[in-house]
Order: structure tokens, then sequence, then C-alpha cells
């Protein structure tokens, strides 16, 4: 008699600093169609526990290391769906708000490991002086420490991280970006160009499993045109599912193919993979690993300009206890120096009116969300009113 247990593949889980447990519950992750069918025939199942996805496998015998019934493959793929369940969500992470046929994409080809855990985002840039720098963007510093910056900065006027005026360390985590969003197309799409065009020159470019790379060209040709034209049907059919490098007439664009999408309103794609170069789910004699792969995905807070405006009209201050935020005092309408990452857990501000000392008071509510001019720069700006 074949003794068959269940063991555990891998587990996913998703991260945000909004929350006090930094556990993110907004989520909810499905398997998609195709993948569906190779875990049925693998034997895998994938089931959601709040922030978590767990990967499990049916094994022999009962005796560690665990090894799956049915061999994983190399080259396994197995994708997933997230659907974003919480509509204020981008008002409280620092992302752009949602653009049309945009897709976030997390990986384990990524390879990007950092403060001991495995994140499916992609690396963190490290800080360029040639770069233009928005107050929100993030940037590493080489050693694995993410800054944000709280200002802007151009290559005519840099200020790198040393800069506390415009930089804030955060952590050594690493944090989803909109360098993890791609567009997606069908399979059969329109292309448009900017002007007419006498001819499409097209290229196409995958993952190399050797490399580590997205440098393996999967499609090379030229399309004429018998006179200039806008647009074209792009056939990209006799792609797999997946991320890919597209250039057309030398412009290029990074996308996601994926007909499951069709129609449906997807926040991110995940895709697994069992393979040398990405990390394998099982070791080299086809038994799970101990402990088991873990991967996450990070979100980090929005961070905004907190103003606070007195029901009074009187002029108060307003000071951090923990003296990590300043405040331009005394005023009645108070605005913080610096933007403050949003958060469900509360701060310790005490407001000092008519000689009078009122703490707690509230925090920013991320429901509320404006913007304001400071300078050169645009923030997102939290109004929070007070009955004092």
């Amino acid at each position: 008699m074949v003794d068959v247990n269940f063991g555990n593949l891998f587990v996913i889980e998703l991260l945000h600093s909004y929350y006090k447990d930094q556990l993110c519950p907004d989520f909810t992750i499905f398997v998609s169609d195709a993948t569906l069918s190779v875990i049925n025939g693998s034997r895998i199942i994938a089931k959601q526990y709040n922030n978590q996805l767990f990967a499990g496998v049916n094994c022999t015998g009962n005796i560690s290391p665990l090894k799956p019934f049915i061999a994983i493959d190399e080259g396994l793929q197995l994708t997933f769906f997230m659907q974003l369940n919480n509509p204020i969500f981008f008002n409280f992470t620092n992302l752009s708000s949602t653009v049309p046929g945009k897709v976030y994409y997390f990986s384990n080809r990524n390879n990007n490991v950092s403060n001991g855990k495995n994140f499916l985002s992609s690396k963190i840039a490290i800080y360029n002086g040639a770069n233009t720098y928005l107050p929100g963007d993030l940037a590493a510093d080489g050693s694995g420490a993410i800054y944000r910056a709280i200002a802007g900065s151009t290559s005519a006027h840099q200020f790198n991280l040393t800069n506390g005026d415009h930089w804030v360390k955060i952590d050594t985590n690493q944090y989803l970006s909109e360098i993890d969003g791609l567009q997606w197309l069908p399979s059969l799409s329109t292309y448009r160009f900017d002007a007419p065009q006498s001819s499409a020159v097209i290229s196409v470019q995958g993952y190399d499993t050797v490399a580590a790379t997205y440098t393996k060209v999967l499609i090379s040709k030229t399309i004429a045109f018998s006179n200039p034209v806008l647009s074209f049907v792009l056939d990209l059919t006799t792609l797999q599912p997946g991320k890919y490098l597209l250039t057309v007439n030398g412009k290029q664009q990074w996308i996601y193919i994926n007909d499951e999408l069709n129609g449906d309103k997807v926040f991110a794609v995940i895709d697994i993979f069992n393979e040398a170069a990405s990390g394998k789910l099982v070791d080299g004699n086809g038994a799970l690993i101990n402990p088991v792969p873990r991967f996450s995905i990070n979100f980090l807070s929005r961070a905004t300009i907190w103003k606070y405006i007195l029901a009074s009209n009187n002029a108060g201050n307003i000071n951090d206890t923990a003296n990590l935020y300043q405040f331009a005092n005394p005023a009645s309408v108070i605005t913080s120096l610096t933007p403050i990452p949003l958060s469900n857990r509360p701060l310790d501000f005490k407001l000092t009116l008519n000689n009078q000392d009122y703490s707690p008071i509230a925090c920013a509510d991320p429901q509320r969300l404006a913007t304001i001019t400071k300078g050169a720069d645009t923030y997102p700006c939290s109004e929070i009113y007070l009955n004092f």
C-alpha cells in the first residue's frame, strides 16, 4: 500500500506597511485556468488563508524529506491572479492610480533577495544622479537600504541619498513600484504608431533560462505596408502567456501576454517557476525543500503632507512626541514640513491650543486625499479637521 501525505511546496505572503501588523488583507489570489489543469495533473493544491497563499503537493511516504507523488517538472510554471478588493487601496499605497491595460507582474525570476526575504517584485534601482526623482519615488543605496524621495531632484539639481531634505531611509526590504507595471496585450491586438509608418520592424524578447535575462529573441520580422499606416494588427499568438520585451520600430515596451485577462479586472499576475535560474521548488533529488520556499510581495504606504485645520481658527501648535515629524507652527491650518506615511497605527501627536494640550489627536484618513504644492513639488495631501 502506498502511503500518501501532503507536503508544503511554497508560500506567497502579501505585506503592507500601512497595516499595524504588516499583513495585507486586500486581495483575493486565484489560479489561472491554464495553471488549474497543471496543478490537477501534478496533484498540487493552492489555497489562500488571510494574506497568504499556500501551495502543497501530495507526497509519498512519511519520512522527511517528503517527495512529491508526481515529480515536479523542470520548467513548471504556475500562474496566479490577484484581484483587488479594497476600493481605497491606491489612496494609502505608494503607487500611481490604475491605468487602463496595466497589470503588475511578480515572479521568482526577479531573483530579488533582501533582508532575508525572497521578494517577487523587481529590485529597486540604485540611485542615479542622471535621473529625475519626484516625491514618492524609490531608490536603493547599493548596500540594501531603500530610500523614498520627499522632495524632487533632477540631473541639473542633484540631491543624493545623503541629503535628508530630499530623501528618507525606509528599511532594507524591497517594495512594489511602477517598474513592476506592464502593459497587458491580448495575443492579437492593434498596434498604433505615433505617426504614419511604411513598415513595422518587430522584435520580441523573452526570458533566457541560462542567462536569467529577457534577451532570448522569440520574434524578429519586418512587415512592409503598401502605404504608410497609423496602425496594424500585431500577431503574438505564437507566444506563451508571460512577460516580454516588445520593440516596434525602435520603441521598446515591457508587455504581458495572456488572453485569460480579456475582460477581467486583474490587479497583478504572479508567476512561480521551478527552474535553476529562479530557484527550484524541490531539491536535486526531487524532494521538498526545508524550510519551505516563502515568497513576499511588499507594498509601501503612501506618504502625504498632513494638513490639520482647526475649527476655532485660532493659532495652535502640533508636535510629534516621538520627534520624527515637524509641523509649520503656530497656525490655524498646520501642515507637516515633510510627508508622513499613512498608517492604521495611531501616532502620538499633541495639539497645544490656548495653553491647553490635547493628545492624542486624529491621524490622517486615507479616504480624504487632496494635493498640495510646496516649492516646485506637488504632494498628495491629507486634510484632518479638528474640533478645537
